[in-house]
């Protein structure tokens, strides 16, 4: 049995520390506590993010242990016939404890980002699914699409 919550500021290390193990699964990190310094730019990011109202958080809990989380910014832009709003929804982090992959715990808290993201009138949610079972997004509906580029500035 598992409950979902919005995380609060005092999750904050909880928060961080599933982001780093996440960032190691997808072997963008060494180790699974990352580094230091990412984890201090990565908290001040959090708390910067959810104090201004620009980022939020969801936790899946069980027994009062956090064992899953999602995040959800939204990014607006022009208006496009599509989306006359311009709101968009980018979810990422989405992730659980290995022990509890598999009872639904990703499906009920992406379930509740696409209710806030519909509350937002956002008319469009994108994730990136890298080293993720892309099956749990396609049963909420979600389709791949193609042609992203990127060039990484460094």
């Amino acid at each position: 049995m598992f409950t979902i919550r919005d995380a609060y500021l005092r999750d904050i290390d909880h928060i961080v520390e599933f982001r780093m193990r996440l960032l190691f699964e997808l072997g963008k990190v060494k180790h699974e506590k990352g580094t230091a310094k990412l984890q201090d730019a990565t908290r001040s990011y959090f708390i910067n993010k959810i104090q201004a109202g620009e980022f939020r958080v969801w936790i899946a809990e069980s027994s009062g242990k956090m064992i899953g989380m999602t995040c959800i910014q939204f990014i607006e832009h022009p208006p496009v016939y599509e989306n006359i709003d311009g709101i968009e929804a980018h979810v990422m982090d989405v992730y659980t404890e290995k022990e509890w992959r598999g009872k639904g715990i990703a499906t009920a808290v992406l379930n509740r980002v696409i209710e806030h993201a519909r509350e937002k009138k956002a008319k469009r949610i994108v994730l990136n699914t890298l080293g993720s079972d892309k099956r749990i997004y396609e049963n909420l509906g979600f389709d791949s699409i193609s042609g992203e580029m990127e060039l990484i500035l460094g």
